[in-house]
């Protein structure tokens, strides 16, 4: 899992870069431990507890994680060996300078508490990403509509080509319209068994099966 805040939406990578500022300001010596994940690391995540060893530490699948979205972060105390002792307010402390910085705090939930998580309000209303899924469909359209700074300091999105080369690589909302479209056989997949479908021609096939032409 990514830990650097360079892989992190934009405009959240400012404030995690001032959260640390303000943490080590006030004594309290932080690292961050989580920041984006992919699927592969969703899902292994997520059976730790279920059908793994370990503790449960998330109650999300992908892509309902704002890990996945590249809208939260997690935090630890930079300390070997005490990286979660709480005994004296570590996490609410910290907890509260991200709130001062416009995040919001896990500790605050009720039901599945997190304490050492933060995550950008803005792109996370109510605290789930609903509003994502229902505006970008899949993580790596939202990726897209980032803004990089260039060298100069003007902004550009970034122009990434996303290719899914598997069905597993696939989101959701695309993942039917293509297995109803190689069982016709009118979709193949290159030498290997590999897709490399771009999510353009991933929405054509979208559009396919909406149009009924996959039954």
């Amino acid at each position: 899992m990514a830990r650097g805040i360079e892989k992190l939406h934009p405009e959240l990578q400012p404030i995690a870069e001032e959260f640390r500022r303000r943490c080590k300001a006030a004594g309290l010596n932080v690292l961050i431990t989580e920041t984006l994940r992919s699927r592969a690391e969703q899902e292994a995540l997520y059976a730790q507890g279920r059908t793994r060893p370990g503790p449960i530490v998330t109650r999300c699948r992908y892509p309902d994680s704002p890990h996945c979205w590249g809208v939260a972060f997690d935090f630890c105390r930079n300390e070997r060996g005490r990286e979660y002792v709480d005994t004296d307010g570590f996490f609410r402390k910290c907890g509260a300078i991200g709130k001062s910085l416009g995040l919001t705090w896990g500790g605050d939930w009720t039901g599945f508490v997190d304490k050492p998580h933060l995550e950008l309000k803005k792109y996370m209303p109510n605290a789930s990403c609903r509003w994502l899924k229902g505006k970008y469909g899949a993580p790596e359209a939202f990726f897209r509509t980032w803004v990089k700074e260039k060298p100069g300091g003007a902004a550009e999105k970034e122009e990434e080509t996303v290719i899914y080369h598997t069905l597993a690589d696939l989101p959701e909302w695309g993942r039917g319209a293509v297995e109803k479209l190689m069982a016709k056989g009118a979709l193949r997949g290159a030498e290997g068994g590999k897709l490399e479908l771009t999510e353009d021609l991933l929405s054509v096939c979208v559009l396919l099966e909406r149009l009924g032409l996959c039954e």
